[in-house]
């Protein structure tokens, strides 16, 4: 990890300090994992806003759905008249994931790539499978397919997509990112070497190292470990309660 921070030496200083930058997520009632992200964000001095708490009702797997909440809260966050146009915004999942980087780091890596949105890749092509051909140039890498629990990009990149968004509380947001990933090809890619993002569903967790605030994967440390998918089991590994 300490190898791969130092080959990072461009200086975005005053990108940051131009463009403001929000990590949100959305968690309808308290839960352990998402108190581990408040501890990391308060212990480095960063900040996280949390969204939904005002619904009071649970969102998610075990609760067969609810996703579109996540749409609803992500689409109403961006309508802040405060929000620049050029401000960054961080989504991630609140449950089921591990912070295990910082902002600098996030940033800086997000200013790498060259679209201004970035979703975190995964190994299976979920909730439409029938969609893999349409991944076809990229389906040689690992993680070819959109992962809608943890992405990154700028207000006005945003706000396009989801400028003509209604809210059904059925809705699935993977399907909903995943249909802009394709119309918005030219502002939406993947983070296909899990850089920032990690969703651990098809690797054997033993091939994940992690040192309890750290985690390296094929000689890279992510900034998240995303535990997607209905089986959470995995979660006790980074978070042995």
């Amino acid at each position: 990890m300490e190898k791969e921070e130092a080959m990072e030496t461009m200086d975005t200083r005053d990108t940051r300090e131009k463009d403001n930058f929000f990590y949100i997520t959305i968690a309808t009632k308290p839960h352990p994992i998402l108190d581990n992200i408040k501890n990391r964000v308060e212990s480095q001095s960063e900040s996280i806003t949390i969204l939904g708490e005002q619904e009071n009702r649970s969102i998610g797997w075990q609760s067969k759905g609810n996703f579109g909440i996540k749409l609803k809260e992500v689409y109403e966050f961006l309508g802040r008249m405060d929000l620049q146009d050029n401000d960054i915004v961080l989504f991630t999942d609140a449950y089921d994931v591990i912070y295990c980087g910082n902002r600098e780091q996030i940033i800086k890596r997000f200013l790498k790539f060259n679209k201004p949105i970035v979703f975190g890749g995964e190994k299976f092509c979920n909730p439409d499978p029938s969609r893999v051909s349409e991944y076809s140039d990229v389906l040689n890498r690992e993680f070819p397919f959109l992962n809608s629990g943890l992405f990154i990009g700028r207000v006005w990149a945003l706000r396009i997509c989801m400028m003509d968004y209604v809210f059904d509380d059925m809705h699935d947001d993977q399907r909903f990112w995943t249909d802009r990933f394709f119309q918005y090809s030219d502002l939406i890619t993947l983070d296909y070497d899990h850089t920032i993002f990690l969703n651990t569903v098809g690797i054997p967790v033993n091939e994940i190292l992690w040192n309890g605030r750290h985690c390296i994967y094929k000689g890279r440390n992510p900034q998240f470990i995303h535990v997607n998918g209905p089986d959470k089991s995995d979660l006790s590994v980074f978070f042995p309660r």
